[in-house]
């Protein structure tokens, strides 16, 4: 008996990004919301995180910044899921997330939010290597 070996089919690697970039925007918002703490294990080592502007590097430094910054609770509107060709990613296993809905952070009010996030498979588990959000009045 001889494996497949032959690379996944652009209609699986579609489902498939699907499927985890769903199971992430709930994760990701939930945990977001109400245990920042836990955020850092979203992100991959090296991530980049561009938050309205100010650019942040590392997993420890982005886990920082999140934490300092005013609770909050978000309302996702919508979200797409779209794989990433392994020839653009050095052969990784990679999707992008864009999100858009609105955010309440305390004492201040509401917005509307963008947030766009490659995540790339790591040993099973996908991680943030890019985050970039941007807010405007809703």
């Amino acid at each position: 008996m001889t494996l497949d070996r032959s690379p996944p089919t652009l209609k699986f690697q579609i489902e498939q990004s699907i499927e985890a970039g769903t199971k992430f925007c709930s994760l990701f918002y939930e945990t977001y919301d109400k245990t920042r703490h836990k955020i850092g294990k979203m992100y991959h080592e090296a991530a980049q995180l561009v938050w309205e502007g100010n650019g942040v590097q590392g997993k420890e430094s982005i886990e920082k910044y999140l934490q300092d910054l005013p609770g909050c609770f978000h309302i996702v509107d919508w979200f797409d899921c779209q794989p990433i060709l392994p020839q653009f990613t050095n052969g990784n296993e990679s999707i992008l997330v864009a999100v858009g809905g609105t955010v309440k952070f305390d004492n201040h009010t509401l917005k509307a939010f963008v947030q766009n996030f490659t995540l790339t498979n790591v040993e099973g588990v996908w991680k943030i290597v890019s985050d970039a959000l941007r807010l405007r009045p809703p």
